[in-house]
């Protein structure tokens, strides 16, 4: 006779806290914190009675029972209300059904000797699963990768999937950390996905959000210690890290960037907004997550990435733990995109902070960054005048649009249709041959004609207005007049990228050569910040990128005029052989290469 106390674990590579756990048995532990209540049970969608848990000191409740996978359960709170598990693998009915037994460690891979692709070679395609296919689903996701190994790109960046209420969502109001998006398909498929994408050579690096839970079905208040009492948040209410019981939850989170690497086999995590992670802790959390990763990439023996969103350059993150900084590999520092907007559109801005046409570009070239910030100290601008050295471009992500970037504009504009194709495939050619790491929003590299605009989908009415008031509050330099509802599923759909026959062949092309250049460049040890030198030349308005090693020398001019004005006739005389150009004009008579565009890219080397 067995005995459901009996909560003894299986071994495993990772020994999880949370959520069920499988036994070669046939029975599961099910395990769930909540520090608040004296009793809890666990209910089987297949039984009318519910069976108790047993509460330790910390307040882990625990019980092992007959079960399998697929089966689906209920969590019984003390008033007979059912939730589903806070660390739940699977919500197949959204984040107010039953949870769903997932065996992760069921899946048969096909690729059991992938390494991961290093920093420097990677090129990141960001993509939100539900509108990068018509399908919007894993199984298409499949389909659609060969695509990406034609373009060039290395490795792909998934807007977060964690399961979000309603039909359709970004993916940042996430309330079950654990649990695969429903719609996307069920979490094999998920796995089917980063398998058939390492057959490629494609890494995968997921999008993770540990700054707030989202405002519908985020049921942990009624468990206890799993929610701040003193940090707010415009978007949800903030995890615990610093207050009584937040031990647990910062197990919690660290557990579950390991969960998605180990479980799941991703590439690598993006932490969303890491600056909003609020912890006055004497060890940031970050801290823990930066010394987990490590842990793990050690034990796996392959390449790993994390990445940080802090929005501006922050050192501290990328210093090594052994240096008491986090342990970062690389950063999202959106200066280079603002400040290649402040000159494409001067009189337009993005972001609460200010940037200044052309001054911020050559501060950018110069050393990597604008405004300069740590977990603890304020966003500021460093003058032209501070004496910084320039930080390498390599562990920094550069890119010229985002999903922040389009969908936070009230009509979900991309780049070519706010300032045109020419300028668009300009900025491209400065975004992939810096030695930052270089990332696509999906559809870029064709020039959909798509919007991307915001969507969510909520049930509580409060939350549906709350989030229409709240988007014009957030981004208050826009007209929201003529703006549809985020609300509205026709938004979902409108997103949706389009195939690459609908876009420009010009512009997919040029996107297609820059990414062989910048790969062969690479390959010959030339594209590296040890081997650049930058300038802008404020007369002709061009940006002078300059790469030499012992055997080779690489040069890009990108020329980004202010709009409305005539440009003035630039004459360029190579010294290499031409890769690429667009915009100069070939002038024998007179030597050289002329130019009179306002935008143009002229890319040369000694590479054969």
């Amino acid at each position: 006779m067995f005995d459901n106390q009996d909560t003894s674990l299986p071994s495993s590579s990772f020994s999880y806290r949370f959520g069920p756990l499988f036994h070669d048995d046939g029975t599961v532990t099910f395990r769930v914190w909540a520090p608040r209540l004296d009793s809890l049970a666990i209910r089987l969608a297949t039984q009318v009675q519910s069976t108790p848990m047993t509460r330790d000191e910390q307040g882990v409740f625990a019980v092992r029972l007959p079960a399998g996978n697929g089966d689906r359960y209920w969590i019984e709170l003390p008033n007979g209300a059912l939730r589903p598990d806070p660390a739940s693998r699977f919500q197949p009915d959204g984040v107010h059904g039953p949870s769903q037994l997932v065996n992760t460690r069921l899946f048969a891979w096909q690729v059991n000797s992938w390494q991961g692709v290093p920093k420097k070679s990677l090129i990141i395609y960001e993509m939100h699963l539900g509108t990068v296919t018509k399908g919007g689903t894993y199984a298409t996701a499949i389909e659609d990768l060969d695509r990406l190994v034609a373009l060039g790109v290395t490795a792909i960046e998934l807007m977060p999937i964690a399961e979000t209420a309603g039909a359709r969502n970004w993916g940042y109001d996430g309330v079950n950390l654990y649990a695969p998006r429903n719609s996307y398909g069920p979490p094999e498929l998920l796995q089917r996905f980063i398998d058939a994408a390492h057959q490629r050579g494609l890494a995968v690096i997921l999008d993770v959000v540990y700054n707030h839970f989202g405002p519908e079905g985020n049921y942990l208040h009624e468990l206890g210690g799993c929610v701040s009492q003193t940090h707010r948040t415009a978007w949800g209410d903030a995890p615990n890290f610093d207050a009584e019981g937040s031990r647990l939850m910062r197990d919690f989170i660290v557990e579950n960037a390991i969960y998605w690497i180990e479980e799941f086999r991703f590439d690598g995590l993006r932490l969303d907004a890491i600056h909003c992670m609020a912890d006055d802790s004497k060890e940031h959390i970050v801290s823990e997550i930066g010394q987990a990763v490590a842990k793990l990439r050690t034990r796996l023996n392959r390449e790993l990435c994390l990445i940080a969103e802090s929005n501006v350059y922050d050192p501290e993150l990328l210093q090594p733990l052994s240096a008491q900084g986090y342990g970062f590999d690389a950063e999202w520092c959106d200066d280079f995109l603002h400040s290649v907007f402040a000159v494409l559109k001067p009189g337009d801005q993005m972001s609460t902070r200010k940037y200044l046409p052309f001054a911020d570009l050559d501060l950018v070239l110069k050393r990597g960054f604008v405004f300069h910030a740590t977990l603890h100290s304020e966003r500021k601008r460093i003058p032209v005048t501070a004496d910084l050295p320039r930080t390498e471009f390599e562990s920094l992500i550069f890119a010229i649009q985002n999903h922040d970037f389009i969908g936070n504009h009230p009509s979900g504009r991309r780049l070519q249709q706010i300032a045109g194709h020419d300028a668009q495939r300009a900025v491209a050619a400065l975004l992939l041959l810096l030695p930052a790491i270089p990332m696509l929003f999906m559809g870029e590299e064709f020039a959909s004609n798509s919007p991307f605009q915001f969507f969510t989908d909520f049930t509580d009415a409060h939350i549906r207005t709350a989030v229409e008031v709240g988007r014009r509050k957030e981004y208050p330099q826009h007209n929201w007049a003529d703006s549809p509802s985020p609300l509205d599923e026709s938004v979902f759909r409108n997103s949706f990228i389009g195939e690459e026959p609908t876009g420009s062949a010009q512009t997919l092309q040029w996107y297609k050569d820059l990414i062989r250049i910048r790969k062969q460049w690479i390959q010959a040890e030339l594209l590296s910040s040890t081997n650049l030198h930058t300038e802008w030349d404020a007369v002709s308005q061009v940006a002078r990128v300059i790469y030499r090693n012992e055997s080779h020398v690489g040069e890009v001019l990108v020329r980004l005029h202010m709009p409305d004005t005539p440009p003035q006739p630039l004459r360029h005389y190579s010294i290499g052989d031409l890769n690429i150009q667009a915009g100069f004009d070939h002038a024998e008579s007179e030597g050289g290469e002329y130019c009179s565009s306002p935008f143009a890219v002229f890319v040369a080397s000694t590479l054969r």
